[in-house]
């Protein structure tokens, strides 16, 4: 009796082992790049993020050249206490949640996140969707 609890055991708890064990399976995450602040972005895909390290207090820079004109949806994924910022030479917007903006391409665009003197926030991800909208027509640009 006692063999044969134990074998009980040791095959419900093998069971268990190779349930959990395809419950793990791989996950590709995202099929879009993500980006570090640090590291300038150059032509990037339609969708793509932007993460910064806000662990310390200051503004993190990223610098963002993208290939042609179009219009951008970008989102700020955090909390609205976090600062983000999109910057030309004489323009500054604050992108509270999100905006939608036309922006040029070929031009370097200066992102900014800052915590905000918030110790509790270590990381801002932001993202970039390209959208489907005639840059021409389309208002405001940046």
């Amino acid at each position: 009796m006692k063999k044969f609890i134990g074998y009980t055991i040791i095959l419900v708890s093998t069971l268990l082992l190779l349930q959990s064990n395809s419950c793990n399976s791989d996950n590709p995450g995202p099929s879009f790049p993500a980006y570090n602040y640090t590291t300038p972005i150059n032509n990037p895909p339609d969708v793509f993020q932007v993460i910064y390290d806000i662990s310390f207090v200051g503004d993190r820079l990223s610098y963002i050249t993208f290939e042609e004109d179009a219009v951008w949806f970008i989102e700020k994924l955090g909390d609205s206490r976090i600062v983000f910022r999109a910057n030309t030479d004489s323009t500054t917007i604050a992108i509270i949640k999100s905006d939608t903006l036309g922006l040029k391409g070929g031009y370097t665009y200066v992102f900014s996140a800052n915590n905000n003197n918030y110790p509790e926030f270590n990381t801002l991800f932001t993202q970039f969707n390209k959208l489907d909208i005639e840059y021409n027509t389309f208002e405001p640009k940046f």
